[in-house]
């Protein structure tokens, strides 16, 4: 099994065993019913990328791809429009978390706030659509209606072209200029003790934002091993929902070392996953003994970036494979999970 295998299984048994039940939670499920979870305060993970450790795991499909794709879009495009990430990147997780929320009233027009109607939405043309049920004026792949939005069957709302989540996220690497300011302080300074990106700004959340950020913290430090200059980085995270996210962030904090690697000219060394606070959802606790029962696929799964990309302007998703990831097995024998997600 992969390294991911392993400490994935390590951390489902210590939380059914160890974890502790949370009172009054923020996060209800769509039925409004609150999301409460079972969690365990301080842990670790680490992978040494030289000897092909890895976070990624196989006791479920991971969407490797999709987390490249948000990556990019917070700390390459420093955006924080919900709609150029879905467009450009095929990413719909944020969708509940866009801070300028629109719906159809029942004429087809356009009204600010989130959909009022209880079980129902109004598409562009004032047809009544029964949530969950997709609108024939939308394009069922892209979920985009006759004007260009993006419509939300789930929810109801409409993500028109300035969709944002605020001063959060990519909004704070811009308003800040958090990456090319780490980039410039390796180069210049590459045995430094202070090559950090922090997401977490007080500042910005005094302004209109969506989800403080989860992962926010990361800090870098480079080695020199005979000759050879390595790019080692930890990701602090301040409450990761493991079930649903929690090998995917891990995932795509990975790549993100081997991207910015390519591009301070080091090579990818130490990647270590900090956890303040982990967690599964009591409606995932079934999930998670599932995953538990689960026997892994041997494979050594291995991050390529295309040789002829030198800079992370220049990085798509396309530029990122992972070889050795025997998805059409993985898919067949354990399949992906269906979790109801809580906001």
């Amino acid at each position: 099994m992969t390294k991911g295998d392993i400490y994935t299984k390590e951390i489902i048994k210590r939380i059914l065993e160890e974890g502790t039940l949370d009172e009054n939670p923020r996060p209800r499920y769509l039925d409004r019913t609150p999301a409460h979870t079972l969690s365990c305060n301080h842990g670790m993970c680490t992978y040494d990328l030289t000897k092909n450790e890895s976070p990624i795991i196989t006791l479920r499909p991971i969407a490797v791809k999709l987390s490249i794709g948000e990556l990019l879009w917070i700390y390459r495009d420093a955006d924080n429009n919900i709609y150029n990430l879905e467009k450009n990147y095929g990413v719909r997780w944020w969708r509940e978390w866009c801070v300028n929320k629109m719906h159809y009233s029942l004429s087809g027009d356009l009204v600010d706030g989130p959909n009022p109607f209880k079980g129902y939405y109004f598409d562009s043309k004032g047809k009544m659509i029964e949530l969950g049920e997709k609108s024939s004026d939308v394009n069922p792949k892209t979920d985009i209606d006759s004007n260009e939005f993006i419509l939300d069957s789930k929810f109801g709302n409409v993500l028109t072209k300035d969709a944002s989540l605020g001063y959060c996220y990519g909004g704070t690497v811009r308003e800040h200029n958090l990456f090319n300011k780490c980039v410039n302080d390796i180069k210049t300074n590459p045995f430094g003790r202070r090559h950090i990106i922090n997401l977490w700004q007080d500042e910005d959340f005094k302004k209109i934002h969506g989800l403080e950020p989860c992962a926010f913290l990361t800090e870098w430090n480079v080695r020199k091993v005979n000759g050879e200059y390595y790019l080692d980085m930890c990701l602090t995270q301040r409450s990761s929902d493991f079930i649903t996210a929690g090998c995917i962030n891990q995932t795509q904090y990975m790549v993100f070392l081997y991207m910015m690697a390519r591009e301070v000219g080091m090579k990818p060394g130490r990647f270590t996953w900090f956890y303040n606070n982990i967690q599964i959802y009591d409606r995932h606790i079934d999930d998670a003994k599932e995953l538990l029962s689960r026997e892994p696929i041997f494979c050594e799964p291995k991050i390529v970036i295309d040789d002829n990309v030198k800079s992370f302007d220049d990085m798509t998703q396309n530029n990122v494979r992972l070889e050795g990831y025997p998805i059409e097995e993985i898919n067949k024998k354990n399949k992906k999970l269906k979790l109801e997600v809580a906001i």
